[in-house]
């Protein structure tokens, strides 16, 4: 039989990048979207997961910052899909801006997408777990913003590092029942295309930074959905029976480095990371 999945935030950017793996891999899949926007994108992900994979696949709209939203799409990914073999936490937010910015309602709304609704997701899954003896996996999607301090960046890298914070606790407390819990931690990764930002009404300078922020990054290269979905795969592999409470940092060496201390030598280059010098 399939294992089954159920993955929040489904319909596009890194979470649809994990939906067409885990298909890949021969899960039947249950995930959700927010908006009206992403119903057009989760019904085109359903036919396309359903023909390709020939799996079972369904898609639920949840307003996840709601109380009792993620609970119950994990019964009912229970239930439709016949069991639960992995959980894998990725909606959310993406909000970086200044506490000093922000209203409450912002404040409040952010805390219970990107921290409440994954804990509470964990909750469920590990009790339905736990009682059907199922030796499955809950994966959180962190980020690098989680591991190091950005400018204004209090709440949303603060909400990032409490994920990884509380998977560790996740994985102690579900060990004795086989189930493995694990963070990844995406650096930055590029969701949408230049054109795609354009079509829902992003600047022009948003975009320009990022068509050139792959120039900054040590591997001179941005990620992909695919980069993070590979790690997912590979972290509910059994190939990975024996990790648990980690936190996978998927970032291509942006979390590493501080700030070039010293203007470069006459045999090096100055880079937005360091001062380098090639050799070969």
């Amino acid at each position: 039989m399939n294992k089954k999945a159920a993955i929040t935030g489904g319909s596009r950017g890194i979470g649809r990048g994990i939906v067409r793996r885990l298909a890949k891999d021969g899960y039947d899949i249950s995930f959700t979207y927010s908006s009206e926007r992403g119903k057009v994108q989760a019904e085109a992900l359903v036919k396309e997961i359903k023909e390709q994979y020939q799996v079972k696949c369904f898609a639920h709209q949840a307003a996840l910052n709601e109380k009792g939203e993620a609970e119950k799409f994990v019964q009912k990914a229970y239930y439709e899909l016949e069991g639960l073999d992995l959980l894998v936490c990725n909606a959310g937010q993406s909000l970086v801006n200044s506490i000093y910015e922000m209203d409450e309602k912002t404040i409040d709304f952010l805390i219970n997408l990107d921290f409440r609704s994954y804990l509470m997701a964990a909750r469920e899954a590990g009790r339905i777990m736990g009682e059907n003896k199922i030796k499955g996996n809950i994966i959180f999607i962190s980020s690098c913003r989680g591991i190091r301090a950005y400018p204004y960046d209090e709440l949303y890298g603060g909400l990032k590092a409490g994920l990884i914070r509380s998977i560790q606790t996740f994985a102690l407390d579900l060990a004795p029942y086989g189930i493995r819990a694990n963070c990844i931690s995406p650096g930055p990764i590029r969701v949408r295309t230049s054109e795609e930002m354009r079509e829902e009404g992003v600047c022009e300078q948003e975009i320009e930074d990022l068509d050139n922020l792959w120039k900054q990054l040590p591997l001179e290269r941005m990620g992909t959905p695919e980069d993070i979905a590979n790690a997912v795969s590979f972290i509910a592999s059994d190939q990975a029976s024996y990790i648990t409470g980690a936190n996978l940092v998927i970032d291509g060496a942006a979390s590493l480095p501080g700030i070039p201390e010293n203007r470069p030598k006459d045999d090096e280059e100055f880079k937005v990371w360091c001062n380098f010098k090639r050799r070969w």
